[in-house]
């Protein structure tokens, strides 16, 4: 598999359990007996009223709608290289500058890089500074291997965030690049998710610009198969024309009235 960029068209799409692990080999490097990762900045956001963020680099999706930087197209070209206690550092630091007590991963995927990811945990579970640990992730890793559920179902402040890219197989492929045969790994994680008892909840870019109401009732109806809960209290999103949004829109030929 030639490594994927952003969705154009004439896009092959993707296996994205294979494309993590290619992503990794860039992203993420042995340091001395633990695993750096790549970023390309800390800064507190003012989402969830205040939240220390790492920037981190690359995803196994590539979804048209998607407000990242472009570092998670062009991996290598961006970021540097950090240990777990780095990351944790400005987690302690910037959360104690700013009075802010969450903190969490974003820009890419944080569960791409799982040894970094975990040791990431532990030591936010020991730091003082940092209350709630927010897991923002497509689901996909957690899909494919209970097991990660199960080691990250360990630390009591985590909170996973997961975001749902499509409410049918066909839909996915479209808006992710990923091979529709890879559609209920997204579903399998949040089953994954209740059975280990984590904290959670379910985004979705329900925007009816790139999901139909047909598909949002199909959406909505898998998660109350699931538990009714998940799909009463889904957290419902709109594209926003963010630079990094607007080029992928236009690399994919969707257009959009803002």
């Amino acid at each position: 598999m030639s490594y994927p960029r952003c969705i154009s068209k004439n896009f092959s799409s993707f296996d994205p359990v294979e494309l993590a692990k290619k992503t990794e080999d860039i992203v993420c490097r042995d340091e001395g007996g633990s695993q750096s990762r790549k970023y390309t900045e800390f800064y507190v956001a003012g989402v969830y009223r205040g939240i220390v963020t790492a920037c981190c680099v690359g995803c196994n999706l590539r979804c048209f709608f998607c407000w990242s930087p472009i570092s998670r197209d062009f991996p290598e070209k961006y970021g540097r290289y950090c240990l777990p206690d780095a990351v944790s550092d400005a987690y302690r630091r910037l959360g104690s500058g700013y009075g802010v007590e969450k903190a969490r991963i974003s820009c890419g995927e944080p569960t791409i890089g799982r040894r970094h990811l975990l040791e990431v945990l532990k030591r936010v579970e020991a730091l003082d500074q940092v209350k709630l640990f927010i897991l923002e992730t497509n689901g996909i890793l957690f899909g494919a291997d209970k097991s990660y559920v199960k080691e990250v179902a360990k630390f009591e402040k985590v909170y996973v965030r997961v975001s749902v890219k499509a409410g049918t197989p066909e839909r996915f492929e479209w808006k992710t690049g990923a091979q529709r045969k890879f559609f209920e790994l997204q579903f399998r994680a949040i089953e994954h998710l209740l059975d280990e008892g984590v904290r959670f909840h379910v985004a979705a870019m329900t925007d009816p610009r790139i999901m139909t109401s047909d598909e949002r009732r199909q959406l909505l109806r898998r998660l109350a198969e699931i538990d009714l809960w998940l799909a009463k209290n889904l957290e419902e999103e709109d594209v926003d024309p963010y630079e990094a949004t607007l080029f992928r829109l236009k690399k994919a030929g969707v257009e959009l009235k803002w």
